[in-house]
């Protein structure tokens, strides 16, 4: 196989800047079209949206005396500086949490243009360019987190782009391509830190195989670190003084998360991790045939999918094994997936966020197919190629559109909620990831769980008072169960006795399989036993309503004799 030359050298690259130009505008258009149809900013997998707006609104209104966070540290002053054009605009002013959904699809635009220059460097073909970066945008975990407002797009798409940059011009390393990939890799990680952990091992195990020369090898490794290592000291000098600064030192190593209730390998991760892997390609639409009970199509046909484009690839990239870019293209790739699902053992593997650079290879992987279909069928291979990215992204639509109108449903349902429970006078126990809590912290205004620091009822502020389920598991993961229990028996006990109702939404009806599945990552199937055993032990359960969107609300009050 004969990959074509490195970005800027390919002669036959006519139409290059149109076809970006077209691709960023043209893409950005259909997200935006999907965002509004959508009406769902959160997206119906977490609320750290919700969270993450709240945390950005000082840099829109006030970026002098805005808060830095060592994990993101690009990330708020950026998309901060984004908004107030927004607002400029008119573009949701004044809703950060929406802003976020227009500045990702752009974000993710310009990604795809980027998988458009990889596929066109790796193939020299426009065709196959244009399919590629098509299809990247249709892949579920891309075009889902182009449309809601999680954080990870930005950094994904700088990111990206360095390890594109990297897979091309590590094949003939210098010292001025070293230093430009280091650059733009530090970057993205400055954006969102954990990002370097999958790709820094794979682009120095680049810089590695594709030099010859033993001395060139831990020369230009050294350069990569040393890059890295200036450029986190110029973005710590550039924010010196401000709240929340820190050395450059304290940017590399920042410990997001290491010591939380995600940390740690378990077997269960690995069931979460084929989640995570077949998610990104396909949304879950369709999991199981009643025709066929016990298979799950979703998980097996997304399967075997991967192992054919990946196989394809592998083959290609084989064949051409003395070639460095291919060598490049792999190990970039293909290092940053082995090594990125290890760490996603360690945390949070059926995270979108967690799987969307790691599984980056399936882009370029892609491009190979479509060359592979090209040579066999050099008329109906792209066609077809064509039909199945369509499809694909056609599905990938269908799959989400049970979330759409979220927001607006929400809105109604904490109304509802409002006028069954007066806030003043209402302590809410929830599971610590449903949607009542985000959208409860959005309409209601943000609160720790916990009930330590209310004084008899009514309370006007804060407004929105709530018990997590397993809040304490989340912040204590030390604690027995026993000590679990008994926290969360306090809690509720504390709110009766100040005066308050306590209405449980949703949580009482939970099955304890399904409790299970929602919780399996931080607590396990005991101690989540343990704590629902109590609640039905220690306290009735009066039923209030059953609300369309929010679920069934219960009144609780202590059982007889206690």
């Amino acid at each position: 196989m004969a990959l074509s030359n490195p970005f800027g050298e390919d002669r036959k690259a006519r139409g290059t800047p149109a076809d970006l130009a077209l691709l960023v505008l043209g893409g950005s258009a259909v997200l935006i079209a999907l965002i509004l149809w959508f009406d769902n900013a959160q997206g119906g997998l977490t609320g750290n949206g919700v969270f993450k707006s709240l945390e950005l609104k000082p840099w829109v209104v006030d970026p002098a005396n805005a808060p830095l966070f060592a994990s993101n540290y690009l990330f708020y002053p950026v998309y901060g500086a984004l908004c107030r054009l927004l607002d400029l605009l008119g573009v949701f002013a004044g809703d950060p949490r929406r802003q976020l959904t227009i500045l990702n699809a752009v974000s993710a635009s310009l990604c795809a243009g980027v998988a458009y220059l990889l596929a066109r460097a790796m193939t020299g073909d426009r065709a196959i360019a244009w399919l590629t970066a098509a299809f990247h945008l249709a892949t579920s975990h891309v075009m889902f987190l182009a449309i809601v407002n999680e954080d990870i797009m930005p950094s994904y798409t700088v990111m990206f782009a360095a390890m594109a940059l990297g897979a091309i011009w590590f094949a003939r390393p210098s010292a001025a391509r070293v230093a430009a990939v280091s650059v733009l890799f530090s970057i993205g990680w400055l954006f969102e830190w954990r990002l370097m952990f999958p790709t820094l091992p794979a682009m120095l195990a680049a810089l590695w195989f594709c030099e010859p020369r033993l001395a060139r090898r831990f020369a230009w490794i050294a350069l990569f670190l040393a890059c890295l290592v200036a450029t986190a000291a110029l973005v710590a000098l550039a924010w010196r003084g401000h709240a929340g600064a820190v050395g450059p030192f304290d940017l590399i190593w920042t410990g997001k998360a290491v010591r939380s209730v995600w940390a740690g390998f378990t077997w269960a991760k690995v069931g979460y991790l084929w989640d995570g892997i077949v998610a990104y390609l396909l949304g879950t639409g369709v999991t199981t045939f009643d025709g066929l009970p016990g298979w799950d199509i979703w998980r097996f046909t997304t399967t075997f999918v991967l192992l054919g484009i990946g196989f394809v690839a592998c083959s290609t990239l084989w064949r051409a094994r003395d070639e460095g870019r291919a060598r490049a293209v792999l190990t970039v790739f293909g290092v940053t997936f082995l090594a990125g699902e290890v760490f996603n053992l360690y945390s949070q593997p059926q995270d979108p966020q967690m799987q969307i650079n790691v599984m980056a290879w399936v882009t370029p992987a892609w491009s190979l197919v479509l060359l592979a279909a090209h040579r066999r069928w050099p008329a109906r291979g792209p066609a077809a190629m064509a039909a199945v990215t369509m499809a694909l992204f056609a599905y990938n639509v269908w799959s989400i559109a049970p979330l759409r109108g979220l927001d607006s449903k929400w809105r109604e349902a904490i109304g509802r909620l409002e006028r069954q429970g007066d806030p003043a006078r209402t302590v809410f126990l929830l599971h610590d990831f449903d949607w009542t809590m985000v959208y409860g912290s959005l309409h209601w205004g943000t609160a720790e769980p916990g009930v330590a620091d209310l004084g008899q009822a009514p309370q006007a502020l804060p407004k929105f008072k709530w018990i997590g389920f397993t809040g304490d598991v989340l912040r204590h993961p030390d604690w027995s169960t026993e000590r679990h229990v008994e926290s969360l028996r306090q809690q509720i006990d504390r709110a009766l006795a100040l005066g308050y109702e306590v209405l449980v939404v949703r949580l009482w009806d939970i099955p304890e399989a399904q409790l299970l599945t929602e919780t399996g990552m931080v607590a396990d199937a005991s101690r989540l036993g343990a704590l629902q055993r109590m609640l039905r032990t220690d306290f009735l359960a009066t039923p209030v309503s059953v609300d369309p969107v929010a679920g069934s609300v219960y009144r609780l009050q202590r059982t007889a004799g206690r």
